[in-house]
């Protein structure tokens, strides 16, 4: 009688670990579908159409306004700022290495160079091809030091240029962090990645919301995503 309660009491064990969610182990395998998804996103995109809002946040003030956004590889933006009523507060217009900064609210236009300008205004160094990936969900992933399994899905940590980048991945394969960071532990910024859809072959985020350490932040809601002219 023994032997059977034994073995009763050691099915039922089996059963309920088998009924448990177990946490998935990262492999080769996984990992390479990750960046797979990552890269295989940036090459389908050619176009980009989109609208939503961009909310500035920071100690010193936090403003909202209307976005829309055209974007053709490889180096084509138009990025329109409005109020409601559809009243431009701007326009910025990137053809190649140059850009064009139409500030309707001030009656004045800016010209430049890209790089030169991003170099000018951020502490570190990053390209304009870099941004955008960036904001597509596609970073450039340099040398992958490690990765491993975490509670919630998967982390990476890889280094590129003189910058460490920490990505944190659900088990979907979607990235949802995105951490930019010095050796010595400094953060540069943070990316964080949500509401995910599908659009053609790909997926890409609807929220995107880009912070430094202070929780200094630009928060970019789209309503609407057209890629390739799709419909």
């Amino acid at each position: 009688m023994d032997k059977y309660k034994f073995l009763l009491i050691h099915a039922i064990v089996l059963f309920l670990i088998s009924c448990a969610p177990s946490k998935k182990v990262l492999t080769d395998l996984n990992f390479d579908y990750f960046i797979s998804k990552i890269n295989h996103r940036k090459d389908y995109i050619k176009t980009i159409s989109a609208k939503g809002n961009i909310t500035v946040d920071s100690p010193e003030f936090s403003n909202s306004a209307n976005l829309r956004v055209n974007f053709k590889k490889p180096d084509t933006l138009f990025i329109r700022i409005e109020a409601i009523f559809g009243i431009s507060f701007g326009e910025i217009k990137i053809y190649g290495d140059k850009f064009e900064l139409i500030d309707r609210f001030n009656d004045r236009v800016i010209n430049g160079n890209v790089n030169e300008y991003i170099r000018r205004y951020l502490s570190f160094e990053i390209t304009f091809d870099e941004i955008i990936d960036i904001l597509l969900a596609s970073p450039r992933i340099g040398e992958v030091e490690d990765f491993e399994a975490t509670d919630d899905g998967f982390l990476v940590n890889a280094r590129e240029k003189n910058k460490l980048m920490v990505l944190k991945f659900d088990y979907e394969g979607e990235l949802r962090d995105l951490t930019f960071a010095y050796d010595d532990g400094y953060k540069i910024f943070e990316v964080e990645y949500s509401r995910y859809d599908k659009f053609g072959e790909i997926t890409l985020p609807r929220v995107v919301k880009i912070y430094d350490e202070f929780r200094r932040g630009v928060y970019l809601n789209f309503s609407e995503i057209k890629v390739n002219n799709e419909r």
